[in-house]
């Protein structure tokens, strides 16, 4: 099944490519930024949590070690609510190749399920779309000089991991959990 949950996953960050491309005028997004990565949940299915688990399997001693260490202090922590991805090193994604798909598609505008725009939180901090966004109503108020319209994708999480996504993968993401509720099954 791993082998099929890769292929989907090639199709999705082949398409989310193009829409990072499409929307690259509006898109802050750079290594070492990492504030989606200091302040989450980060929401993933037993499918995706295996494939992560595979992959931390296979890195370096030296980095798992520190992984190791910001499991520790989380799962010692009283604040499982909202932190930072232990998976992160020094401002970089230890497992970038396995991330979740949350991770993937974070940055871009979603459609949310009731038809309603969800902005990136980053718009807050003057990054992914700030420069097209009224930050206090969270609407789009303008294009990039190139003209350029910021679009909203239908990329959420319900709809990437739907029922007809897993019959057409013919995969099954299994039970969903916050990372630190899969960690402490774990470590």
């Amino acid at each position: 099944m791993i082998n099929r949950y890769h292929k989907y996953l090639e199709i999705i960050d082949y398409k989310l490519k193009k829409m990072f491309e499409e929307q690259a005028p509006f898109i802050k997004c750079k290594i070492g930024c990492s504030y989606c990565c200091k302040e989450g949940e980060y929401p993933l299915s037993e499918l995706e949590f295996v494939d992560l688990m595979l992959y931390y399997n296979e890195l370096d001693g030296n980095i798992r070690g520190a992984i190791n260490e910001n499991i520790s202090r989380l799962l010692e922590s009283k604040r499982q609510k909202f932190y930072e991805c232990p998976f992160l090193i020094k401002g970089v994604c230890s497992v970038y190749p396995a991330r979740p798909i949350i991770c993937r598609t974070f940055g871009l505008i979603s459609i949310r399920e009731n038809g309603l725009n969800k902005m990136p939180f980053c718009v807050d901090l003057g990054l992914n779309y700030a420069n097209a966004a009224d930050t206090e109503t969270s609407t789009i108020v303008k294009c990039a000089p190139d003209g350029t319209m910021p679009v909203a994708y239908n990329i959420d999480r319900k709809f990437l991991r739907s029922h007809e996504m897993e019959a057409t993968f013919n995969i099954f993401f299994g039970k969903d959990k916050a990372m630190v509720d899969w960690l402490k099954e774990e470590f």
